[in-house]
């Protein structure tokens, strides 16, 4: 999964590894099992509650505030009666996790992987025609959100009920699976032959902004990775004063000095999404000189079908760009192994993104967009950051790279917190929070 996901389970594991108690709470998209169904399963040694959610609501408000969610939340949580609750996104869950949390008298910690608080659009701050949102306009965001997947016309959601009442919801999500980019197209015709109303949307995202904003008090303590992730918040409505800076514990083992030499062998981690810019990546190594250099992309080109279509297209079928496909967990350490160098070319506001941390503390050198948290994780000498979608600045950074007139030398090994030092880090907080909660009840 993606980074938010891949750091949650291995502070999930750190926590045990201290022995603490830890359950997961995730949600999962099943057109096959019943909308708002809870179900139990084990990821390594976690314990993990699914909920349900089909998204078949169809409205902006079911998107943070879904009162059957909210049972079923409610149930989990009253059945384990955590001491604390740590949210890591709230993104197709609902905020009556602040309420069950409450009645378990549980201190709740929001760590802010994105800004999904002010932007209602997956938190990217990102148009779907790759403009980024400095300011929130919510004037902007009706059109904008027009196409989204959240917004399910009537249409829709009766079919899609209707074939889960007939129990055939597991082939239409098998369908889903087996044709992405037809049941894409499909979906987003229906879509658009009934758009949301823009007054009725301008008013959607007016009351999903004051219902957040009214539930800031519920939080104990916003955490931000980065000092750019809190200026965020903090312009957004977060009060300073519930507001703390601190960076993720997310690598798993210690950090390894980095070995002199060229490099040749480039590499991208991570979602194969717009946003993420590997078509500028892609655009910028179609000018490279040398025969000898090569580009692995590691992620599920299939996620955005019509995206990873335009990405296979401007490789060309250049053997040299190679699509490796998701790494299972237990092959990153190898996989860390075969690149000289990380490529990172995001035009959104990444926050800290795992893949440079990974990057870092393996001895692998960046090569990044210099936006949002970046520059704050990456040291100086540790890589170069370069302008996001500036193709020329990124070829001639990468040229520079593989010819060994850039990030050829070696590197000691720099301070990369790893998530058993976070977990610790994150125990004695967990521990002030409840301190201070009981203080003050």
């Amino acid at each position: 999964m993606a980074g938010v996901e891949v750091y949650t389970a291995r502070l999930g594991r750190a926590l045990q590894d201290l022995g603490h108690e830890v359950l997961v709470l995730t949600a999962v998209h099943d057109l096959g099992a019943a909308p708002h169904s809870v179900r139990r399963r084990r990821v390594g040694s976690l314990d993990v509650v699914d909920v349900v959610n089909t998204h078949l609501e169809g409205t902006l408000e079911a998107t943070y505030r879904l009162p059957a969610i909210d049972r079923a939340i409610a149930g989990m949580v009253e059945e384990f009666r955590p001491d604390c609750v740590h949210a890591q996104h709230l993104l197709n869950l609902s905020t009556g996790l602040l309420d069950a949390a409450q009645a378990a008298d549980a201190p709740v910690a929001f760590t802010l992987h994105d800004y999904w608080l002010s932007c209602p659009r997956d938190g990217l701050r990102m148009r779907a025609d790759g403009v980024r949102c400095d300011v929130v306009d919510h004037g902007i965001c009706v059109d904008c959100l027009a196409d989204s997947p959240y917004l399910v016309p009537l249409a829709q959601r009766q079919a899609a009920r209707a074939m889960q009442a007939a129990g055939v919801g597991r082939v239409l999500h098998g369908a889903r699976r087996r044709a992405p980019a037809l049941t894409t197209r499909l979906l987003r015709l229906l879509r658009r032959a009934s758009p949301a109303r823009p007054g009725d949307l301008r008013r959607a995202l007016e009351d999903r902004a004051a219902h957040l904003r009214g539930r800031l008090a519920d939080v104990a303590l916003f955490l931000a990775p980065t000092a750019f992730a809190r200026d965020r918040a903090l312009e957004w409505g977060v009060p300073a004063g519930r507001m703390r800076v601190l960076p993720l514990g997310a690598v798993d083992r210690p950090s390894r000095p980095r070995r002199a030499g060229t490099r040749r062998r480039m590499g991208y981690v991570g979602t194969m999404a717009p946003h993420k810019g590997v078509h500028v990546l892609l655009e910028a190594v179609a000018g490279l000189t040398g025969p000898d250099w090569t580009l692995d992309l590691f992620g599920n080109a299939d996620l955005d079908p019509d995206y990873g279509a335009r990405l296979r297209a401007l490789a060309r079928e250049n053997t040299r760009i190679r699509f490796r496909g998701p790494v299972p967990p237990d092959e990153q350490e190898r996989m860390w192994d075969s690149l000289d160098l990380l490529v990172v070319p995001s035009l959104w506001w990444e926050n800290s993104p795992l893949t440079v941390l990974e990057a870092l503390a393996a001895g692998v050198p960046v090569v990044a967009s210099r936006t949002g948290g970046v520059p704050e994780v990456v040291p100086e000498g540790a890589g170069l950051l370069v302008p996001p979608g500036d193709v020329g600045a990124l070829r001639t950074a990468l040229q520079r790279a593989i010819d060994g007139l850039l990030l050829a030398g070696p590197l000691d090994a720099l301070a990369v917190k790893t998530a058993a030092e976070g977990a610790r880090e994150l125990t004695t907080l967990y521990a002030q929070l409840r301190s201070e909660g009981h203080a003050t009840a």
